[in-house]
Order: structure tokens, then sequence, then C-alpha cells
């Protein structure tokens, strides 16, 4: 898979069975239909002897639970073809409401939706998600009531991937 964004999926396996382990992900990784899903986080822990592969899965239009039900069965499908290993337990998932933006990815995909960015030093920023910068930056529009003023005052906030240490989109029921 090539690196789709500023961070790729997290690999995790607390075994010892190494090549299971780099076998199953690579086999998920190199067969991901990524015309219609992008991988969000992957990670394979052992249940005993039994894998539990666990991946959120996301698409440039969302994801539901009919198309992580689809991507299951295509992932079961693949990996009991392949021999690998005959046990394992599987789990697709979407991410979740208020989960961090971890691709550039999602990112792009949440063009003109209100987010809240966190810096590495703290700072947060609230507004509207502008732009994106592949690979550098993103822009966030803040709107800032001064008190005594009529008019809120607007801030274009040009942040590097490299300063966030996480964004959220803001949930709107408007």
């Amino acid at each position: 898979m090539e690196n789709e964004g500023i961070k790729s999926p997290l690999f995790y396996c607390k075994n010892t069975r190494l090549n299971l382990k780099k076998e199953l992900l690579q086999l998920v990784e190199n067969n991901f239909p990524q015309d219609k899903y992008f991988p969000v986080d992957i990670s394979l822990i052992m249940l005993g002897s039994i894998p539990k592969l666990k991946i959120t899965a996301d698409s440039d239009t969302g994801i539901g639970i009919v198309e992580c039900a689809e991507l299951s069965r295509k992932l079961t499908k693949l990996i009991e073809e392949s021999g690998i290993t005959e046990d394992f337990e599987i789990e697709v998932s979407s991410p979740g409401v208020g989960e961090p933006l971890k691709l550039e990815r999602q990112y792009v995909k949440n063009i003109g939706r209100a987010v809240k960015v966190t810096t590495n030093e703290g700072k947060v920023i609230a507004g509207k998600l502008l732009q994106v910068y592949p690979l550098d930056a993103i822009e966030v529009e803040e709107v800032v009531k001064v008190k005594g003023k009529k008019e809120a005052e607007q801030t274009i906030h040009k942040i590097l991937f490299s300063a966030i240490k996480k964004t959220v989109v803001e949930v709107s029921f408007n």
C-alpha cells in the first residue's frame, strides 16, 4: 500500500509468530480494495493461537455497516483462500464519531466541515476546514466573537501536519 497520507495504518501484534503477522498484514495491505475504501487502522492481536484482525476502514463518501460487512466478507474469503491460517477472527468497522482524523485522505474528505485541531503545544483551533496542502498542512478558518464588537473576527490558520496532535470533526445537528 502506498503511503496515502501523513500517518500510515497502525500495525500491532502481541505474538512471537511474526511470520503469521507479517503474512496476514501483507495480504490485507496488498489486496485492500483502495478504489472503494482505504484502511485507517489495521491491527493484529493474538487470542491464544487465533489471530484477530481488526480493521478500521473509510471511503471518500463514508462507509456504513453494509460496506463494512462487504469488506469483511471479501477479506475473509481472501485469507481463507490464501491458506495462511485456518482459524482467525476479523472485525471491520468505520471510524467512530469523534475519532481523530489519521490520514490526509480523511482531511480531504472533510473539507468544508467544522473541526477542532489540537496542536502539539496544546493550542486548540476550532473552525471550518478550508484546504489541505498535500503532505504539508491544513488551513482552518476560525471565527471568534470579540466582546464589544458586532462583527466576529475571522482568522485563517495554516497548520503543519507535523504540528497537529489531533483533529476531530465537530458533529453538527443543524
